[in-house]
């Protein structure tokens, strides 16, 4: 659990493990006062968890709005935090977007309590953080690399905000069939499309999706979705799938239907 705070959610750290790192350093003399001190410390207060960002480290909004940032997460990133310290929104099903600082070197979430300072409204601080992102990633829509059969296309960048073009995939309108696109971001790094030009390329596009998202899913340790989203004006619906031993099904939207048959 510990690597995974430190690995994901580098803001929180334990008391008790600062007070041992603290009595590490110390002189063989040092560190017998110090830990009779210690343990005389409360033990609530030994295992209560302390927030840290690096908004403590300097003041007002204007020194964090060009970092403000969005990225795409898994709802069970969320799980074991209160949801409400955090700013937080489903803008896409199965998933949740939250607002962070994006450092040269880490990335922060941003606290509501740290950011309470900076008057500024969640859609204020969205707004400022999708702009950032629009601003700083210039992104190039290519082919999916390693399939080309299958007729997949993605955007250009390494980083942890690719996948938060669904945000704004309608800056990308080569990413948009006729009928859409199917879309997938089963991981932090992958962010993949089928444009939907007629039934045909539908049906290929899901033959696809439905065994490499599955299959990129499970084996990642940066998930984020195992969903597959019908992308048209603006909206994303999702398309349930199911795998079998012999055969995978899948039940197309009723609009899709119609547009299609």
């Amino acid at each position: 659990m510990k690597s995974f705070l430190k690995k994901y959610l580098n803001f929180i750290y334990s008391n008790n493990d600062s007070a041992q790192k603290t009595d590490s350093s110390t002189s063989s003399s040092g560190s017998k006062d110090q830990t009779e001190d210690h343990n005389n410390v409360p033990e609530e207060t030994q295992k209560a968890f302390v927030f840290q960002s690096a908004v403590q480290e300097e003041e007002g909004y204007e020194a964090f709005a060009r970092y403000l940032s969005l990225r795409i997460i898994s709802k069970a990133d969320l799980e074991s935090f209160p949801e409400e310290a955090f700013y937080v929104r489903e803008t896409l099903e199965d998933t949740k977007t939250i607002l962070v600082l994006d450092y040269p070197s880490s990335i922060e979430h941003v606290l509501k309590a740290n950011a309470a300072a900076w008057d500024k409204t969640e859609d204020e601080l969205f707004e400022r953080a999708l702009k950032n992102i629009q601003e700083t990633y210039h992104r190039v829509v290519v082919p999916y690399e390693g399939h080309p059969q299958a007729g997949m296309w993605t955007l250009t960048g390494d980083d942890a905000f690719k996948t938060s073009a669904v945000l704004y995939l309608e800056e990308y309108p080569a990413l948009q069939g006729t009928h859409g696109a199917l879309v997938a971001l089963p991981d932090k790094d992958t962010f993949i499309c089928k444009i939907i030009e007629d039934d045909i390329s539908l049906e290929v596009g899901m033959q696809f999706l439905v065994h490499f998202t599955d299959e990129t899913y499970h084996n990642s340790e940066s998930r984020i979705s195992r969903q597959i989203y019908w992308y048209i004006n603006g909206e994303f619906t999702v398309i349930p799938y199911s795998i079998g031993l012999e055969r995978m099904n899948y039940v197309l939207p009723f609009d899709l239907e119609d547009r299609l048959f």
